[in-house]
């Protein structure tokens, strides 16, 4: 029992029986109850100890964000005209975007019809490539014809000139030609 618990006890009893009194004899105090009272003291001193620094640390807290708060509000202030001027200019790259877009939307636009215009005239200019082709084809097909044409009837021609030659020169004997005189030269 501790010497504050027991110090109780005597007085409960004091109080219970007024008229009578008791002596009882304090035991010796052992070294355990003079160890435990003095561990009991410190203990205490040192929950005090701790008490103060919690509040000194709370105290120093508090001025810490009281600081912290007034340069958050002095950086709010500085901040507002930069804030502002990253606003507008925002606003400025908005409007220089939708212009962009505008203006990307009308080349692809433009890219598109002149493609299309370019793909029609691919297409017309191949038909009429085919449509010469086929002229030159033909032409070519009657040149051969008529160069084929041609070529035999020489062949026939020759060959019937050959022909009627060698006929003629069997028919009649071949003369030698009359000499010329000179005096007929000067007239």
């Amino acid at each position: 029992m501790t010497f504050v618990s027991a110090l109780s006890a005597r007085l409960l009893q004091a109080a219970t029986y007024p008229d009578t009194i008791i002596a009882r004899t304090i035991p010796d105090r052992g070294m355990l109850e003079w160890t435990s009272g003095v561990l009991q003291i410190v203990v205490l001193i040192l929950g005090v100890g701790v008490l103060i620094a919690t509040i000194l640390l709370i105290l120093s807290m508090r001025a810490g964000l009281q600081k912290f708060n007034e340069t958050v509000d002095k950086l709010t202030t500085d901040a507002k005209p930069l804030l502002a001027n990253a606003t507008a200019i925002v606003g400025d790259a908005r409007e220089v975007v939708a212009m962009l877009r505008t203006d990307a939307e009308r080349v692809t636009d433009a890219a598109e019809a002149l493609s299309t215009q370019l793909l029609g005239a691919a297409e017309t200019t191949a038909r009429r490539i085919d449509d010469v082709n086929a002229v030159l084809d033909v032409l070519q097909d009657e040149l051969e014809d008529t160069a084929l044409a041609a070529v035999s009837a020489v062949r026939g021609v020759r060959a019937g000139a050959g022909e009627l030659a060698a006929g003629l020169s069997q028919r009649r004997p071949r003369r030698t030609p009359a000499p010329v005189d000179a005096d007929d030269d000067e007239d």
